[in-house]
């Protein structure tokens, strides 16, 4: 019956077996198969959906903590964070500008000619002077002068091919110079004895005087030291025009080696003393002094106050004279005259370096010559200089003796603006960002994804707005109650009924000019809105860290210390036992009180009670509360987002059985159908026959 067979009944699956849908009873099963999965998969489509809401959830919840983060980010240098050298707290920013002058009338360099100064948060505010006397130079040794750089050195010297050979030594490091060796050759194989952990500290380099004027010269890499030359064979120093006697006398010295010399901040060498410049070494005394008469003296005496040498003098003594009387190999003591633009000084020096004082002056003549002690003169073997004042390096430019460089550290306010600015956008662009989040939809459309605020009635969101609200509102106790609030410097809500965009209610401004008056008249006060600030009765606690369980409280805390001479052997808060957690000399507070979270560092040796008082500014509270929110182990906005992770995990666990649930049901379904078919099928070929069998029947009759 193959006139009875419709095929657009018959069907291929996804997993390629044909179906037959109606082919003995003519109805369409396959469409009804597929409408009875369909009503049974609508448990599928839910959760599918629940799934979909739920990862539009976390995509929200995860771009509001980076938010969030960002928003802490810029906390973290205005909280009062404990650091090395305050490098975290933008409080203690400093920046330095440079002065110059001269007491003699002349015009003095401009002060980025001569030094520059940059400054880390260790350096302290106040003022610095300098006087740049010289600046270091690096050893620089030239050779002859060589024709080509690529030829022969034996050619290029004037010589035979392979004249020059032999080794010397540089610093110590032996140096091979082949006969076949180009002048490029050898430079590159002193800079490769350059290299390593015994590098000669010398670098080589050619210069090109001219078409054939190529020198080779030698530079120490690190100014003020000497380069040593030792060791020749072959006579190789003084073929390549460097020395001609081994290295001890220099050819072509370019630059002498020399150290930095400076005074700084008019330190005095207390070993060192000289005159004024009288205008003669050889007149006597009493032309250009009050002395009269004689016999004088004066002692000199060492640090100790121990008496070194007493000094005779008299009136018809002369400067050199008295140098001469002064000077004892025995006592350590040398004094000199020295003549600098016709008028002459005396010197008087402490061999040693020790410390000397000239005391006890029977007449005027100490006085009446200014004998006083001279600045100390300070050296350093580089220019760049970041030993002498704490957290500021120098670059000495060029020396310029008599002019005195001022340089002054201040602290950056502009630093701390821009922070505090920076806060204000990073607050400004979270509070937008859940102002968004609680707009109810205004769409009936469901599918206007754009029209509906996922985060809409989210308790998570409600308490991140609160929590931050309530840092903002509630200010900083215990400080200047003039500066307690942000509208005190200027920050202030913005408002409502002024703002076109919804999205910006409750936001912050800053009034610039009120900051800028905050910042210039109190930045003290600023940084305790701001920060966290602990002041302690005993020098020797140390503030090592905090914790957003560190509070504050009115009456302060008192630490109490029991030391047995070599350890900390017990340490409480406010006498309640256990509140402090000992770890050698450093002390943790625990939460048995309100100090928990505090740690301190005790450099002390006995028994002691000491007051400590703290205050925890806007910054260190709202760093630590959002902690409480974006933390991955216990934050409340991550835990939502694990929540919702396993909520998906667990339904797609349960949409992937349903839909093998559903493959069986189908399975069966197609199974019973076609086995009716079947049946149908069969019944139809049996009344087939028996009607071919009647009308035979008939037809015979």
């Amino acid at each position: 019956m193959a006139d009875g067979i419709n095929f657009s009944n018959l069907t291929v699956d996804s997993s390629g077996r044909v179906r037959f849908s109606g082919i003995g009873s003519g109805i369409d099963y396959q469409a009804a198969i597929d409408g009875i999965i369909a009503a049974r998969r609508i448990p599928v489509d839910t959760l599918e959906d629940r799934i979909t809401a739920n990862q539009d959830k976390i995509t929200a919840y995860k771009d509001l903590q980076l938010l969030l983060s960002a928003l802490k980010d810029s906390l973290n240098t205005l909280r009062g964070a404990v650091t090395f050298g305050g490098a975290g707290n933008v409080f203690e920013a400093k920046q330095a500008f440079a002065s110059v002058s001269r007491s003699d009338g002349t015009t003095p360099s401009d002060a980025a000619n001569l030094i520059g100064v940059t400054v880390t948060n260790a350096a302290d505010t106040g003022a610095h002077t300098i006087e740049v006397l010289r600046t270091a130079t690096a050893h620089k040794i030239g050779s002859g002068a060589f024709t080509s750089q690529t030829d022969n050195i034996g050619v290029a010297r004037g010589g035979a091919s392979g004249s020059i050979s032999g080794s010397f030594n540089i610093n110590g490091v032996t140096i091979d110079v082949m006969g076949t060796d180009s002048l490029q050759d050898l430079r590159d194989r002193i800079n490769n004895a350059n290299t390593g952990d015994n590098a000669t500290g010398v670098s080589a380099s050619i210069v090109s005087a001219g078409t054939n004027q190529n020198y080779l010269v030698l530079t120490a890499d690190e100014a003020g030291t000497a380069i040593t030359l030792d060791n020749e064979t072959g006579g190789v120093l003084s073929d390549l025009g460097i020395s001609d006697d081994g290295g001890t006398t220099l050819l072509n010295e370019l630059q002498a080696p020399q150290t930095a010399q400076f005074y700084a901040d008019g330190l005095l060498d207390a070993s060192k003393y000289a005159s004024i410049g009288v205008a003669s070494d050889t007149a006597a005394l009493s032309g250009y002094t009050s002395v009269a008469g004689g016999p004088h003296s004066f002692e000199i005496r060492d640090a100790s106050g121990a008496l070194l040498k007493t000094v005779s003098y008299s009136d018809t003594d002369t400067l050199q004279t008295l140098a001469a009387n002064i000077t004892d190999a025995g006592a350590g003591i040398t004094a000199t005259v020295v003549e600098s633009d016709g008028q002459y000084r005396l010197n008087i020096v402490k061999d040693d370096g020790g410390a000397i004082t000239l005391a006890n002056d029977s007449s005027s003549l100490l006085s009446d010559l200014g004998v006083a002690k001279q600045p100390l003169l300070i050296e350093r073997s580089t220019n760049t200089i970041d030993d002498l004042f704490d957290g500021v390096t120098l670059n000495l430019f060029q020396a310029e003796p008599g002019t005195t460089i001022r340089i002054e550290v201040e602290q950056d306010l502009s630093a701390v603006k821009t922070a505090v600015a920076s806060f204000v956008e990073a607050y400004n662009t979270v509070k937008a960002y859940i102002n968004a989040q609680s707009q109810p939809s205004t769409s009936t459309d469901e599918t206007d994804e754009e029209a509906t605020s996922v985060l809409f009635g989210s308790n998570v969101v409600a308490g991140v707005e609160a929590g931050l609200s309530r840092i903002l509102g509630g200010g900083t106790p215990g400080v200047d109650p003039d500066y307690s609030v942000l509208a005190q410097i200027g920050i202030t809500f913005v408002d409502n009924n002024a703002v076109a965009d919804p999205l910006l209610a409750d936001t912050l401004e800053i009034d610039e000019a009120a900051l800028d008056e905050a910042l210039l008249n109190d930045p003290d006060a600023v940084r305790q809105l701001f920060g966290f600030e602990m002041t302690s009765s005993d020098s020797r606690v140390t503030l090592l860290g905090f914790s957003g369980e560190t509070t504050y409280n009115r009456d302060g805390y008192t630490l109490n210390v029991t030391h047995d001479g070599t350890k900390i052997t017990s340490a409480n808060i406010n006498g309640v036992p256990g509140s402090v957690t000992i770890e050698g000399n450093v002390l943790k507070a625990t939460d048995a009180t309100g100090a928990a979270g505090l740690t301190l560092f005790y450099s002390g040796t006995g028994d002691a009670s000491i007051e400590l008082d703290y205050t925890v500014g806007i910054g260190a509270r709202m760093f630590h509360e959002i902690d409480s929110f974006i933390d991955s182990q216990t934050g409340s906005v991550q835990s939502e987002i694990d929540g919702l992770t396993d909520q998906n995990t667990v339904s797609q666990e349960r949409i992937g059985a349903m839909l093998e649930r559903l493959d069986y049901q189908r399975a069966q379904l197609t199974s019973r159908f076609i086995a009716m078919e079947t049946s149908l099928a069969t019944m139809n070929r049996i009344l087939d026959s028996i009607k071919q069998t009647v009308d035979a029947w008939y037809a015979e009759s």
